[in-house]
């Protein structure tokens, strides 16, 4: 009994021995322990987390790049926006400048206009006043003329056209109404006449009359002086203008 105590003591210190001596013993390399695949897993995480890492810094510049080409878009777009509106206000400003251009043109046309309207107003009215006063002038020189005449009585006055007698069918009814009921009257001979100085204003009318030959009959010379005044006739001419003259005229019945 002692014996095999004695013996498993042995084998128990025995195996005790050669455990504690495995410990110092080279372990083969299909014995070691799995610490290679532990290192493989740790490298592979490694590398799974590097590669995330780029990833992410790639996905990190990538969005920096978009957000970067966004941001240059939103500066490009707000200078073509600035330019934009730029070019709208120039424009605005052109054709500002072009109207009130054409508003100072038209302004300074209806000046002129107004300027021009002016002058021609003011010569058409010089020239109303010399052609009033010219013919104002005229008529006093005429009445003066005439008033002369008048007072001198029949003259000869030189003249560039001789008074001409407006005949008509008025006036041939005026004569007629005036000399024949005298001449039936008288018992006189149609053929009657009488010789007269008129003198004939410058609007063609009889201004004096003064019988130069007598009929013979009182009556019919009266008749003729009537009838003579009545008489109308187209002014004498002298130097382009009309003027008051004498002129000798047979009044009879059959008178042209």
């Amino acid at each position: 009994m002692r014996e095999r105590r004695h013996g498993g003591r042995i084998l128990l210190v025995t195996l005790a021995a050669l455990a504690v001596g495995s410990c110092f013993l080279p372990i083969p390399r299909a014995m070691r322990p799995p610490e290679a695949v532990v290192s493989d897993s740790a490298a592979a995480e490694a590398a799974r987390q590097d590669s995330t890492a780029r990833a992410e810094q790639a996905a990190a510049a990538r969005r920096d790049s978009i957000l970067a080409a966004e941001r240059e878009a939103a500066r490009q777009d707000s200078i073509a926006r600035a330019e934009r509106e730029a070019a709208r206000q120039d424009s605005i400003a052109r054709a500002a400048a072009r109207r009130d251009s054409i508003l100072a043109a038209e302004r300074e046309a209806a000046r002129q206009d107004s300027l021009e309207a002016a002058r021609r107003d003011s010569l058409v009215a010089a020239a109303r006043r010399d052609s009033i006063a010219s013919i104002e002038a005229a008529r006093a020189a005429a009445a003066a003329e005439l008033a002369q005449l008048r007072e001198s009585g029949p003259v000869f006055v030189a003249h560039d056209e001789a008074p001409r007698l407006v005949w008509d069918t008025e006036a041939e009814a005026a004569l007629a109404t005036t000399l024949l009921p005298v001449i039936r009257g008288e018992g006189l001979d149609p053929n009657i006449a009488a010789s007269i100085w008129l003198l004939v204003r410058t609007d063609g009318r009889v201004e004096a009359t003064a019988i130069q030959t007598s009929s013979g009959d009182a009556a019919f010379d009266a008749a003729a002086v009537r009838a003579a005044r009545g008489l109308l006739f187209a002014p004498a001419l002298r130097g382009g203008r009309v003027a008051p003259v004498w002129v000798l005229r047979q009044i009879s019945l059959l008178m042209r």
